[in-house]
């Protein structure tokens, strides 16, 4: 009877220490396999066409690199505005002829492969580094800000309190946040600005 309960207690450990392996493995593979940014996409997509049918001409390349320049003018801003990368990387899509925007979205690109392209490029430390600014910036922006209630009734200037008061400061409030801008923090979405001039680099050679 005890040599039963032992027995049971023992496959019981097993399974839990099992169990706790697959969460860390499926917590692993999720992260490893989280897909890219369509400029991610595009840039790791590229120098995965390269040595195939699909690489990049040098007549493309003319039309690429000042696209590919432009973002990384705005990926080493800090007053960047995201409407303004997106629409830089909608062009250098445009750019690209549809058999290999195909193959790149047929690739399924991951943070994988775009890590795997930083240490083929050797920007993987820079990589790194833009990250982590980015993350920085990212929560600054989010637990940052000024606080502060609506302001005070001022009964010599005729001004009324309460809630006309509370709507304009709403209102003003709304109007500031529309206009603000994004800062990109050295990094545009996924990419360093040092693989962006990885890229640089090789479309400069096919011009050459």
């Amino acid at each position: 009877m005890k040599k039963l309960v032992f027995v049971m207690i023992i496959i019981s450990l097993i399974l839990a220490l099992s169990a706790c392996g697959s969460s860390a493995s499926t917590t692993a593979t999720a992260s490893a396999s989280t897909t890219l940014s369509l400029e991610g996409q595009l840039l790791v997509g590229t120098f995965k066409l390269e040595n195939t049918t699909q690489a990049v001409t040098s007549t493309q390349a003319s039309t690429l690199l000042p696209l590919w320049e432009t973002l990384e003018s705005l990926a080493s801003s800090n007053t960047a505005a995201s409407q303004e990368v997106d629409a830089v990387v909608s062009q250098i899509q445009s750019s690209m002829s549809i058999q290999q925007v195909s193959s790149i979205t047929a690739m399924k690109l991951t943070q994988s492969d775009l890590a795997a392209t930083a240490v083929n490029t050797g920007t993987a430390s820079s990589t790194s580094s833009s990250t982590s600014m980015a993350k920085t910036s990212t929560s600054q922006q989010q637990s940052g800000g000024p606080s502060g209630g609506n302001p005070p009734s001022d009964a010599s200037s005729g001004v009324p309190g309460g809630s006309d008061v509370q709507s304009i400061t709403q209102a003003q409030t709304s109007s500031s946040s529309s206009t603000a801008v994004t800062p990109s923090a050295g990094t545009t979405s996924q990419v360093s600005v040092a693989m962006i001039k990885a890229v640089v680099e090789l479309l400069q050679k096919k011009i050459g």
